[in-house]
């Protein structure tokens, strides 16, 4: 399908210049342009893209308002049923099928980029220990410009990937097998990040009660 181009009234353009300065990033993250009013702002770390369709999809996967596009066509418009996306909004929302409206004001809250820093070939690929290398480095860098005060990222890989790096520990709260990670990064001597990484949202995903969690570990109170 083709994309819908993102609406930049929607989210910053502010700080494109910081971010086009950070060393392997490939796609301009999503800012909503209420993201930095808060207090409490939150990242969405998704795992990656997929190179899925024809060659005009595929072109689309090498721009660098690539992921803009995607938030705005699925998480917003909902032009078609995506499950990753429309499990994902249900889950910070709360409710399986969120108004138009409500998911605007929404994603103008939030901030969302993927991790892996190049686009798998299919679902079935899984990212390499070189993808997940580069992606906390690019995570590092992004960080500091974002300056989030919680981030929930969307799969386990990353989270596995740093166990010993960010000390994470897996929760004593299960949703259905599946235990979130819990960890915390040091931004400053001032600032702690508050991770949590969750099952992927892409199929078997019990969006009310992983919306339990995270409104439990007070990763959702803004979006209330």
């Amino acid at each position: 399908m083709k994309m819908n181009n993102a609406n930049s009234e929607l989210y910053s353009l502010d700080i494109d210049c910081q971010l086009l300065a950070i060393e392997n990033l490939k796609w301009l993250p999503w800012v909503g342009n209420e993201y930095f009013d808060s207090e409490r702002r939150i990242l969405i770390v998704g795992e990656s893209h997929y190179l899925t369709g024809s060659k005009s999809n595929r072109l689309e996967a090498e721009k660098l308002n690539f992921t803009l596009n995607v938030i705005q066509t699925f998480c917003i418009d909902h032009r078609e049923l995506q499950p990753t996306f429309d499990n994902l909004n249900r889950c910070l929302f709360g409710k399986k099928n969120p108004k138009k409206k409500v998911r605007t004001e929404m994603w103008k809250q939030l901030a969302f980029y993927n991790f892996v820093q190049r686009p798998m070939e299919s679902i079935d690929e899984r990212p390499t220990n070189e993808d997940l290398k580069t992606g906390w480095k690019v995570f590092a860098e992004l960080i500091k410009i974002l300056k989030p005060t919680h981030c929930i990222f969307i799969g386990f890989a990353a989270a596995d990937s740093s166990s010993k790096q960010y000390k994470c520990n897996h929760s004593k709260e299960k949703v259905g097998r599946s235990a979130a990670r819990l960890f915390s990064v040091k931004l400053d001597e001032q600032t702690i990040i508050q991770c949590i990484a969750i099952k992927h949202t892409s199929q078997y995903f019990s969006w009310e009660k992983w919306h339990d969690l995270l409104t439990n570990k007070n990763f959702l109170t803004r979006l209330q």
